[in-house]
């Protein structure tokens, strides 16, 4: 079997490593992978260490941020049906059998597999508007309806993403199969203890929070429950890892000084790893509004931390309260600072959800797991009367 997978980009972000993931283990199955990427980049060198060919055709998205004026929609059509037609060479001249759509943000593949009469499977990583401020350019009816008459199977990598696509694509369609994580945890097993030196710790209860520094990621609820637990006098700080938006970290700059927590919150902006960062933490915090899956949540969990999420999205899948973590109520950072204190208060707790949490992730995300999983769903044909399938996080 030879696959053609298309990314939106070449960056290396979470979509990305979950490609990377999914190719190297069908690679040690024997299966042979291309990858299309819209431009050079870090992952495309990752491809090179995985000895992958790939080869760059700039088409356009079919999704935005914002309004897009009507010529633009337009422009955009265009560029996708001439690329389209690039792409379907491509896949042609590598012989590829299936393609594969690593993000419901490029169509262009969807269009060449039906040009070639090939299998089509779409991964679906993001809600769009919700967690990134997306939306389709031709509208979300006509898109998702595309999705639907185009695909052979649509994986969501959460149970909460695949209620929300159910709605729009059949549900016989959609398989639910969690990341394997394997290169993230193989990474945490490899980190240097002299790594912890970048993120020196001064005593106080330390709470990190990972992520692009967007308002989707609510790094402004954890700055608000560190000015609640100020007042309660928890000793406490906060480690903002993550690079993101110029306006956003001023707002999050002029809320640190207006509440006088300069000495309380540090910055440490892009980092290769955040695992270092993580494994300084007595607590990881993840504040995301609409997380589709959650891959911060699941790395602090292995690194040996105690993780407080949000009641909504995929977070509230992958912690259940009180067993391998603990859950707050989104846009209430008052709550998100009880349960903040509540560890600080209680360090037998914190440990005992720490070791749960590790085993649970160790059992759960494994490369046999995924491997066994994405394999299945490629050797099989698609079955109207098939209902999804794929692991449960059942912790």
């Amino acid at each position: 079997m030879r696959i053609c997978f298309v990314s939106h980009s070449a960056g290396t972000g979470g979509a990305e490593q979950v490609l990377l993931e999914t190719i190297e283990l069908l690679q040690a199955q024997g299966v042979e992978c291309r990858v299309l990427v819209p431009e050079r980049g870090g992952l495309c060198e990752e491809l090179n260490r995985l000895g992958v060919p790939f080869a760059i055709v700039s088409f356009p998205l079919w999704m935005s941020r914002g309004k897009v004026p009507l010529f633009l929609c337009v422009k955009a059509a265009l560029g996708i049906m001439v690329n389209t037609a690039l792409v379907a060479w491509k896949i042609y001249r590598w012989n590829c059998d299936v393609v594969f759509s690593n993000t419901v943000t490029v169509c262009v593949g969807a269009f060449a597999s039906h040009l070639l009469g090939r299998s089509h499977i779409w991964q679906l990583h993001e809600y769009g508007m919700e967690d990134h401020g997306l939306s389709f350019l031709f509208g979300e009816r006509l898109s998702l309806g595309i999705v639907d008459r185009l695909s052979t199977h649509c994986i969501c990598v959460s149970r909460a993403l695949a209620k929300k696509y159910e709605r729009s694509i059949k549900p016989s369609k959609i398989t639910i199969i969690y990341p394997s994580m394997h290169r993230a945890l193989r990474d945490a097993e490899d980190t240097n203890c002299s790594d912890f030196s970048i993120f020196p710790h001064n005593g106080r209860f330390r709470c990190v929070i990972v992520g692009a520094l967007t308002e989707g990621k609510g790094q402004e609820e954890s700055v608000l429950a560190l000015v609640h637990l100020k007042k309660l006098g928890v000793d406490a700080e906060l480690l903002i890892v993550g690079e993101g938006l110029p306006s956003y970290r001023c707002r999050l700059e002029e809320l640190v000084a207006a509440n006088a927590l300069e000495s309380q919150v540090a910055f440490a902006g892009q980092v290769k790893t955040a695992l270092p960062a993580m494994r300084s933490a007595d607590a990881v915090l993840v504040c995301s509004r609409s997380e589709a899956f959650g891959r911060v949540t699941i790395e602090g969990m292995f690194a040996g931390k105690p993780v407080i999420g949000p009641r909504c999205g995929a977070t509230a899948e992958l912690i259940k309260e009180g067993l391998n973590g603990l859950l707050y109520n989104h846009g209430d950072p008052k709550d998100l600072a009880d349960k903040i204190q509540y560890l600080y208060e209680n360090p037998a707790v914190a440990e005992r959800l720490v070791k749960n949490a590790q085993s649970w992730v160790e059992s759960l995300f494994t490369p046999e797991r995924y491997s066994k999983e994405i394999l299945a769903l490629l050797n099989s044909p698609f079955k109207p009367d098939v209902i999804r399938v794929g692991s449960t996080p059942t912790a």
